[in-house]
């Protein structure tokens, strides 16, 4: 842990007597730090301007024919970077956990998924002595690098990048700056590959905690293998240049374009490969992110840091099982490298609106296949990692996500589950004295250690306000449930929400000093030291809207108690009291705490209006959080770290950034979206902007997708008369599918309906400007998503999006050669497969082992879904060598006819089996255990 700045010490007994009482309805002070100010270059302008259909793709078409593109510019990273030399450009699974400029190649420690072994991917020599690098050609974009090398005579410049399917690709242009002729041996060598096969060096290597096994293969243009590398000569005259690539793939089974893409790549020329990918990069952008254009370039630039810090932190590799199989946002790739499940929530709030709702529903997905159908926990390829969960909001965030992009119920259906799980496991793990509230001892939470200070006032457990979190996820569940039509359900989840919301008022409020305080359980007395986290129950929206309980925002008036800047965890007052009493603990800050109170603010001033809250606070947050993402200020320099520390008032510096550089912890895109204008996601047709007025003259959210359609907001203020997106009028307006629906006089709460046109403000006034109805904007359970990819990642959460009919092994009865202890033939018919409960056959002496279902009555059937677990933690079950789906006919057991299975061989999770329909009663699977291990399943399916 970083050093971090001590506060003013003061005396604890201050606290204790109660010194933040604040006589009702008075502001101690305001937040009276100014705005930050901003240096470094002029930002890029995009080369063409806004258009009311995509401009991603506008600005992506205009410079589509050759490899110069507005995203790279705005991003790029030229020279010496004081944040370090880290690669930008990445894949699915390889990116480089650090990196090494001084190699020509891919130098420093490779990774897929994770540092594999920290060795270089592979490295390249050009002739004998050393190349030095010329920093100051160094040029780095998000798509590629590019760099020059020199030594006497000799002359190296290199562009390289790594493809969506993890290919390694180097770009050589040899020069002979000499006066002779020169010849020049080139070697490739890898420590990954090196075995001879044909005309490239192949090899095999299991990735960290042996998730999967990466086949690594080395090619070159005009190189041969030798002597465990690659080889070539070149004959250069003076003054000649050639040019040349390196290719290495690294491929994987469970994700079969890696190689198909190595050998395109292997087979293009180094131009084309560089242009093929450059532009495909780019692509990406045009495809997947709306287009927002704010007034302070800074700003605008840091949004598309933070669009570029998803994407550099997201993995996407597939393995099977319930590792990795669901694409993740990670905790820091440059770092920890972990789907933490105290950031996944934070992490979907900015997701959600990348066009794909793949990039969003990964991560809930994730999390609850991993989570024993209880309580969110961090994901299992990592355990090095793991932690508690009780300061996470999955629920609540996925159910958002779900509102922008919909899809078929059973979508909703799988929400729901998850989002029950875990708050009746929340609750059964920490609420053991059983009044709804959780009680915990300790802050074992990434960016909550020994930052929080409510810990250090007296030993033992605490009754937590993070429990509003417990409550937003069964308010998750309830909603989710309810648009399901199971009102059973819905009933159960608004009971176990009302027993919490319940709980946190009578016991965590405190009326003698009118604040929500944690309370200390053995003695049942309120802790006098807070964090922000006392606050979550206004974020989540839990308080009761009444004079009495607004007096608890009195504090965020006052800089000495919560500063707007820097965002801390503690309480600062109640900081200095515990470092007067030996608890000094840290003092860091984060875009995890910038991310709590833009949640806080975002709540409080539509919730609870107030007197001591401001839009000026949530603006002076906005420009704040952006400037700590540059070094320095610099725009030059965007660095997310995990934390900072050691802010210096007077000079207004960071005298501490982490080590863990462009992290995605927290989130802030979906502010400029959901806060500023105004966007607030709906589980009806209609659509609602309550924007929070920052006094921004103009704005645009271009582009989004919404329901299957393409969702835009604009303000361009009519009091300045200045018109500035062309063929949009002045005023606040909504575009559908490029299409203007209505736009209003000013920025104000609306609701329009689209089925009629009509434009109300539910909390306002204004004057509406134009109005028209819009056919096709679906509620979010009227969405079908028919990608192959959405269809692929849901089937193996067990969600059938292509097919309404009915699961039959629903209701089966069940029975099995034999079932380990702590599992059950149930199990696996519980219509989830999640990683338990499951159906086992660990301590079985059977080299087959079979499970049937009897379907209580003949059954037309043509397909079987079975979902085999690997616990790989466990080492005890691995999908079966090989299994065959039977039928009873009537005397004997048969194999179903013309059985197709995909994939061919078993694999963890998900394995769909299609064959000839039969009618049955009776349907078993015998399987074949692997060699070493048993068979396991959490799932089988029949239609």
């Amino acid at each position: 842990m970083a050093s971090v700045r001590r506060v003013t010490r003061r005396l604890a007994v201050l606290t204790l007597l109660g010194a933040l009482l604040v006589p009702a309805g008075q502001a101690v002070a305001a937040q009276t730090i100014g705005y930050p100010t901003f240096s470094g270059p002029a930002v890029p302008a995009p080369p063409v301007g806004y258009s009311t259909g995509s401009t991603m793709r506008a600005i992506y078409d205009a410079e589509a024919g050759g490899t110069d593109f507005w995203v790279d510019r705005l991003l790029a990273r030229p020279g010496n970077d004081p944040a370090g030399p880290w690669l930008m450009t990445r894949g699915r699974g390889l990116f480089m956990y650090t990196h090494n400029p001084g190699v020509l190649g891919f130098g420093g420690n490779a990774a897929y998924w994770d540092n594999i072994s920290s060795q270089n991917a592979y490295a390249i020599t050009v002739g004998s002595g050393a190349l030095t690098e010329q920093v100051t050609g160094r040029w780095q974009a998000p798509s590629h690098w590019k760099g020059v090398y020199t030594r006497t005579g000799v002359r190296v410049d290199v562009a390289k990048f790594i493809t969506h399917n993890n290919v390694a690709v180097t770009n050589l242009t040899v020069t002979n700056t000499g006066s002779a002729t020169t010849t020049l041996p080139l070697r490739a060598t890898s420590p990954y590959a090196t075995t001879a096969t044909g005309p490239e060096l192949t090899g095999q290597r299991q990735v960290k905690n042996n998730l999967t096994t990466i086949r690594p293969r080395l090619a070159g243009d005009g190189f041969t293998p030798a002597n465990g590398g690659l080889d070539r000569s070149i004959t250069l005259a003076a003054g000649q240049s050639l040019t040349t690539k390196v290719v290495m793939g690294f491929v994987t089974d469970e994700i079969p374009e890696s190689l198909t893409e190595y050998n395109a790549y292997r087979a293009r020329t180094a131009a084309d490969a560089f242009a093929t990918h450059v532009r495909d990069h780019n692509r990406w952008w045009a495809d997947n992110v709306p287009y927002l254009d704010v007034p302070d370039p800074a700003i605008k630039k840091n949004i598309y840091y933070r669009w570029w810090l998803m994407r550099f932190n997201h993995l996407d590799v597939d393995i099977p099982g319930q590792d990795f199989q669901f694409p993740v946002s990670i905790e820091g790739v440059t770092g920890y490298n972990n789907a933490i499940a105290l950031t996944q929530p934070m992490h979907i709030d900015d997701l959600k609106y990348l066009r794909d709702p793949v990039y969003s529903y990964g991560p809930w997905l994730s999390a609850g296949q991993s989570s024993k159908g209880g309580r969110f926990v961090d994901n299992p390829g990592d355990p090095e990692n793991w932690s508690n969960s009780y300061t996470q909001y999955i629920s609540e965030a996925a159910w958002r996500g779900y509102q922008v992009h919909g899809g078929q119920p059973a979508i909703a259906g799988n929400l729901a589950r998850y989002a029950e799980g875990d708050a009746k496991g929340q609750l059964a793990t920490y609420d053991t004295n059983d009044n709804g509230v959780i009680e915990y001892d300790w802050g074992a939470m990434t960016g909550n250690d020994a930052d929080a200070v409510s810990f250090d006032w007296r030993p033992g457990n605490l009754d937590r306000a993070e429990t509003a979190y417990v409550w937003s996820g069964a308010t998750a569940a309830q909603q989710a449930y309810a648009l399901v039509g199971n009102t059973a359900k819905a009933n159960e989840m608004q009971a176990l929400a009302d027993r919490v919301r319940t709980g946190v008022i009578n016991i965590l409020w405190n009326p003698s000093r009118q604040l929500l305080e944690h309370k200390h359980v053995s003695t049942n007395t309120h802790v006098p030291w807070k964090e922000i986290n006392n606050y979550y129950p206004y974020s989540v929206g839990l308080m009761p809207n009444t004079d009495q309980y607004k007096q608890a925002l009195r504090l965020f008036a006052d800089p000495a108690e919560y500063p707007v800047f820097p965002f801390y965890t503690a309480n600062q007052r109640d900081k200095a009291a515990a470092a007067a009493a030996g608890h000094p603990g840290s003092n860091n800050f984060s875009t995890i705490n910038s991310t709590v109170q833009f949640r806080f603010y975002s709540s409080v001033l539509r919730n609870y209006p107030n007197q001591w809250t401001t839009a000026e606070d949530y603006k002076k947050l906005l420009y704040w959080n952006t400037w700590a993402q540059y070094v320095g200020g610099n725009t030059q320099w965007p660095d997310a770290n995990e934390f900072w520390a050691n802010w210096n008032p007077t000079g207004r510096t960071i005298d501490y950034r982490s080590w863990i550089h462009h992290n995605i912890l927290g989130s802030s895109n979906w502010t400029l979206i959901e806060d500023v204008a105004g966007l607030r996601p709906r589980t009806d047709t209609r659509v609602e902007l309550s924007p929070i007025d920052i006094g921004w003259s103009h704005f645009a959210v271009n582009n989004l997708r919404y329901r299957g359609l393409d969702l835009s907001v604009v303000w361009d203020d009519p009091a300045d008369g200045v018109t500035r997106y062309q063929g949009v009028p002045e005023g606040y307006s909504v575009y559908l599918n490029g299409t203007r629906a209505f736009t209003v006089d000013r920025l104000t709460r609306v609701l329009y309906d689209p089925a009629t046109g009509a434009v109300t403000f539910p909390s306002g006034s204004g004057t509406v400007r134009f109005s028209t109805p819009f056919a096709g904007l679906r509620a979010p359970q009227d969405v079908v998503h028919t990608g192959a990819r959405v269809v692929d990642v849901f089937a193996k959460a067990g969600v059938n999006l292509t097919s309404t009919a009915p699961n039959l092994a629903r209701g089966a009865a069940v029975s099995a050669s034999y079932t380990a202890s702590g599992t059950s033939t149930a199990a696996a018919v519980d219509d989830l497969p999640t990683n338990e409960p499951l159906w086992g056959t660990a301590g079985s002496p059977n080299a087959q082992d079979w499970y049937e279902l009897d379907l209580r009555q003949s059954r037309a059937v043509g397909e079987v879904r079975l979902y085999f677990r690997d616990d790989r933690a466990a080492n005890r079950y691995r999908a079966p060598a090989s299994y065959t789906v039977q039928r009873w006919d009537g005397s004997s057991w048969v194999a179903v006819p013309s059985q197709v299975r995909q994939p061919a061989a078993a694999r963890a999770n998900y394995n769909r089996v299609t064959f000839t329909p039969v009618t049955t009663q009776r349907l078993r699977v015998l399987l074949t255990h692997a060699s070493g291990f048993k068979t396991a399943l959490t799932e089988v399916k029949v239609h």
